[in-house]
């Protein structure tokens, strides 16, 4: 049976160079383009600002480290709560002002193993509040743990019982970066309720913030 030919289809040259997605435009070329395409340049640049300003919340559900410690930053204060990060090797990674005289002093653990009760990151803790905190204060562990699952799959707590107890012990609080997270979007449609929410984080009296 014979096909029929179609005679739309481009022909290929033999030899022909193919082009890639390692192609890129040289600049002297978009300098030639009419002003039309220059608006549609300007207009992706803009959403892409704006992608990248939602994508920095995104690393609360995996990084580990300083950029998780950005990260934290970055949502309590896209809450509008006044957030300082300390100079020197403090006690705690961000202090975050509440109504005074009350504050949170956030410690940001970031892994793939439960908080064990050997951590020194509850020592810090226990220094923070022999030497920072007063009786205003609370203590905070914000935990992203762990890194490597996503949020759903995270069905375990993200301290070992005998951390969590020697954490409640210390008055303090532990809440997951997903639930962080979850308040900063939160915040996007109700600004008020998530601000509340964190004030009822303040306000738990040593355990897990749900």
């Amino acid at each position: 049976m014979t096909r029929p030919v179609d005679v739309t289809a481009e022909p290929v040259r033999e030899g022909a160079p193919r082009a890639t997605a390692d192609d890129v435009q040289p600049s002297w070329v978009t300098a030639e383009m009419p002003p039309e395409y220059l608006a549609i340049e300007q207009q992706i640049e803009k959403l892409r600002q704006d992608a990248r300003q939602f994508e920095k919340f995104g690393d609360l559900l995996w990084r580990v480290g300083e950029p998780l410690v950005a990260a934290v930053r970055d949502a309590f204060v896209a809450m509008a709560f006044q957030v300082t990060t300390p100079a020197g090797n403090e006690n705690y990674d961000l202090m975050i002002e509440l109504e005074p005289p009350r504050r949170l002093f956030v410690e940001v653990v970031g892994g793939v193993l439960p908080l064990d009760k050997r951590s020194p990151d509850i020592a810090r803790a226990l220094r923070a509040l022999q030497e920072d905190s007063g009786s205003a204060d609370r203590v905070v562990f914000v935990c992203n743990i762990p890194s490597d699952k996503p949020a759903a799959a995270r069905q375990e707590p993200p301290v070992s019982p005998e951390a969590l107890r020697l954490i409640q012990g210390l008055g303090a609080n532990v809440i997951t970066t997903p639930t962080l997270y979850g308040l900063w979007r939160y915040s996007l449609k109700d600004m008020a309720g998530a601000r509340k929410s964190v004030h009822l984080l303040h306000g738990l009296d040593g355990g897990i913030f749900r």
